[in-house]
């Protein structure tokens, strides 16, 4: 069946819509069918019509079939005329869709045509109807290929809108970034600026602290220096030979350890470096001289041996003696005070006498550094022992008047080297220090 009435398609078209309809071998076959039976039936109606005619009844039969016939014409007439209006208005339906269809119809047109021809010509027509769908189904390939393409461009745009949402967020992230980055830069900005204030701040305090280290420095070079000049003239005036001092208190120093000291390479190239560091050391050079003198004023027998109210009653030197009148010499001082007046040691040192002794009476004696010695006597009482060290200003004992004496007072002397030497020298030499 599929060859003697192939498939057959049917496409209108109206604006840009497209319809076609499908002819199957089975529908063809119904067609022909109810066709054939149409024949059939009119040539049989005819055949009764045309034996009934010849009959017996001729007359009137014939005028009974003749007004049937006519009857039947009339219909068939009706029947020509609704189908030819129906014809007529399929007609016009066929012109308005072919004015639709236009240019890209006449193909369809003409397939049409070609698909009436070949309901009569045969095989010839079903070769090219056959050509004709296997070209229709290359289209529909072709569309379905299409359509892939279509699928895949969606794809594509799909993923090239979420590329181009990613690149949106990225640009956000990247204009985020730029805002957070200039805010950063404004608040490095402003940092900079309190730093540049800050080190401008610091500057001038570094002027400021300069000046001022200037100022310390001058202050202590001149304190120092005074100081040096001041207790220098004390020992001149007690007439010690100050270098030999110096010399005689730093060989008492001869302990080792203490901080690192810098080799005289390394402090010459210090004060390359830094001037200022060459003045420290020169000064703390200074304050060391001046501690060593300090050292030596504790140990030298400057202060004053009265703590408390008195007077000089008898000096050093030739005296008429008190009790028998005679020229003798006086090797200390006298101060007298009341009874219990307090008697402090001149100097740090140790005692090595602390007891009665004839016409001195109550007697202590202490032994200082580079070779002095005081003696303290007509004590009323005595306040330290023998091995006991003593510094400048302790108590030793009391005022009193034991041994050969006339009344209350101290008897004082320094000796150096074992001889007697005037205390006066020492006191004076030193009262606007002490």
């Amino acid at each position: 069946m599929d060859r003697l009435l192939p498939e057959k398609r049917v496409y209108l078209k109206s604006g840009d819509d497209v319809a076609h309809v499908r002819l199957t071998p089975l529908t063809q076959a119904a067609a022909c069918a109810g066709g054939v039976l149409l024949a059939g039936w009119t040539l049989t109606a005819t055949a009764l019509s045309v034996a009934a005619l010849s009959g017996p009844e001729g007359g009137t039969s014939t005028t009974v079939v003749r007004g049937m016939h006519e009857s039947r014409i009339a219909e068939l007439t009706e029947q020509r005329a609704a189908y030819a209006a129906a014809a007529e208005e399929a007609r016009v339906r066929a012109e308005q869709a072919t004015a639709l269809l236009a240019a890209q119809q006449a193909d369809l047109i003409a397939l049409t045509e070609t698909a009436t021809e070949a309901q009569t010509a045969g095989e010839d027509m079903h070769a090219k109807l056959d050509a004709r769908a296997r070209e229709l189904a290359e289209r529909e390939a072709d569309l379905a290929a299409s359509v892939e393409r279509l699928a895949a461009v969606e794809r594509s745009a799909v993923a090239r809108e979420m590329e181009a949402e990613d690149l949106v967020r990225t640009v956000s992230l990247l204009l985020d970034n730029l805002d957070r980055t200039a805010a950063d830069r404004d608040m490095m900005a402003a940092e900079v600026a309190a730093f540049d204030e800050v080190k401008t701040a610091l500057e001038t305090r570094a002027i400021l602290a300069e000046q001022q280290q200037e100022r310390v420095f001058t202050r202590l070079e001149q304190a120092v220096e005074g100081g040096i000049a001041e207790l220098d003239g004390v020992f001149q005036r007690a007439g010690t030979d100050v270098d030999a001092l110096m010399d005689q208190l730093q060989g008492s120093y001869v302990g080792q350890g203490g901080p690192e000291v810098m080799s005289e390479d390394e402090e010459a190239h210090l004060i390359m470096q830094n001037p200022q560091a060459a003045r420290l050391m020169l000064l703390l050079g200074q304050i060391d001289q001046l501690n060593m003198r300090r050292i030596a004023m504790e140990r030298m027998p400057f202060d004053h041996p009265v703590a408390g109210p008195h007077r000089t009653s008898s000096r050093f030197g030739n005296r008429r003696d008190p009790i028998n009148g005679r020229i003798r010499r006086h090797e200390g001082l006298d101060f007298a005070g009341p009874v219990g007046t307090a008697i402090t040691a001149a100097a740090e040192g140790t005692v090595t006498y602390a007891n009665r002794q004839g016409a001195y009476g109550n007697v202590v004696k202490i032994r200082h550094a580079f070779g002095f010695e005081t003696v303290y006597a007509h004590l009323h009482r005595i306040h330290v022992a023998v091995g006991d060290e003593v510094t400048r200003g302790d108590r030793i004992g009391d005022m009193g008047s034991t041994g050969r004496s006339t009344g209350s007072h101290l008897h004082y002397e320094i000796r150096l080297g074992g001889e007697p030497v005037d205390p006066m020298t020492y006191l004076k030499a030193a009262e606007d220090v002490l």
